[in-house]
């Protein structure tokens, strides 16, 4: 196996065995003759992290049998007088621990994650925050527009602005929350599917197989909604739809075709249509390999149906297709390598990233548990919300860090 490292290793254990023989004769003398010892010292440091980086993917799929990928669910103990006791319809992630989410029975709440530093990783909290009042509708979608911010969008043509000073912690809905309503322009429906292409711009799902553009204005301190009638594109029975990059996203359909469209000059341009399942395309998602970067896309099709396709180069090659997981895959996450993938039949399945490519860890599937929702929280770790409204810790063990490397039983 011939490893690609930026780092030259004989060279590093050259300087390692020089700098070694130099506090060796430091220690004898008790006299530092050399300057520039420390700085050495720090640029060997620098070149080890990095080098220890590199190496990670090469010990997740060579060294598979000195440390498995697995994963574990741990509850999360409740705090507080309020819960979430209905199935999730929108959340957003505010910050790292600060989270709002909008039920299929009209309530929006925050909820809290604590991740002191004098918690363990099994005694992780969460605390909920009571419904805000002012709010009875359906949410759909929630964006975050600045850090004291955040529009709601609701099923029945609703939209609402939520101001707070302080977002940092749990806030008080009923001192601390301040609830407008944000008038909308030439829109009379409710609002449906949206997707974000950009700061304050929209895809937004409208009649007759229409996806339109909707757009957030803010005039003399207020805040209105446009709906752009005439800037829009048709795409025939399409199911869902993800970004991928500013001003470009991809509807799936029924039929199983992927359209690219891109948003220039004013108008929508439809620039690339493939057939690509058979059937129904039920979910579309990013991928996020180990650097942060979404260079990959997964598509799932009906009754465990998945394939995973590299988003830029000549050509859209399908880099994994899998045709016999089980059960209708509904919910996805990913980040930093890995992804979560929910089935309808009480699996959770883990993608995993190596060398840019995409493969199922079957070893680490969790079987007979139902889960309605995955969320992001951290490196290798995401909330997963339960039939009863309540979350847990999904934590995925394996190697992510040079501090992991340096804890693996190399001789056992």
């Amino acid at each position: 196996m011939r490893m690609n490292l930026s780092v030259d290793g004989n060279d590093f254990k050259s300087q390692i065995k020089a700098l070694r023989e130099k506090l060796n004769e430091c220690r004898a003398t008790g006299i530092l003759n050399d300057d520039d010892f420390e700085e050495q010292l720090c640029r060997l440091s620098k070149a080890e992290e990095k080098l220890l980086s590199e190496l990670i993917p090469y010990y997740r799929v060579y060294a598979d049998n000195i440390r498995k990928t697995a994963m574990r669910i741990n509850p999360l103990k409740q705090w507080g007088a309020f819960n979430f006791d209905s199935f999730l319809q929108a959340a957003l992630r505010i910050n790292k621990n600060l989270y709002i989410a909008g039920s299929i029975d009209r309530k929006v709440q925050f909820f809290y994650i604590n991740t002191a530093d004098d918690i363990s990783e099994h005694r992780i909290e969460e605390e909920w925050g009571p419904p805000i009042k002012e709010i009875n509708e359906t949410i759909s979608y929630i964006y975050k527009l600045n850090d004291k911010e955040i529009m709601l969008f609701g099923v029945s043509g609703g939209c609402y602005l939520l101001s707070c000073d302080n977002f940092d912690q749990l806030p008080d809905v009923n001192g601390q929350i301040k609830v407008r309503r944000i008038r909308t322009d030439n829109y009379s429906n409710g609002f449906g599917r949206c997707l974000p292409i950009e700061d304050n711009l929209f895809m937004a799902e409208n009649e007759d197989e229409k996806i339109n553009l909707l757009e957030i204005i803010k005039e003399d301190g207020e805040y209105r909604l446009v709906f752009h009638k005439d800037i829009c594109c048709t795409v025939p029975n399409w199911t869902v739809f993800e970004k991928l990059d500013d001003d470009y996203f991809v509807a799936g359909t029924k039929d199983g075709k992927l359209y690219f469209v891109k948003y220039e000059d004013g108008q929508l341009v439809v620039t690339e249509e493939i057939d690509f399942l058979s059937e129904e395309i039920r979910q579309i998602k990013c991928l996020e390999d180990g650097n942060g970067k979404k260079n990959s896309i997964l598509v799932t099709g009906n009754k465990g149906k998945l394939k995973i396709f590299n988003l830029y180069g000549d050509s859209k090659n399908i880099k994994t297709e899998l045709k016999d997981l089980k059960g209708n895959l509904f919910d996805i996450q990913s980040e930093n390598g890995t992804a979560v993938v929910l089935s309808e039949d009480g699996i959770i399945y883990l993608l995993e990233e190596n060398f840019g490519n995409w493969y199922l860890n079957e070893e680490a599937a969790i079987k007979n548990v139902f889960y309605t929702n995955v969320l992001k929280f951290d490196i290798s770790k995401y909330l997963i919300m339960d039939v009863e409204g309540r979350l847990n810790l999904l934590h995925i063990d394996r190697i992510n860090t040079p501090k992991d490397l340096w804890n693996v039983p190399l001789y056992q």
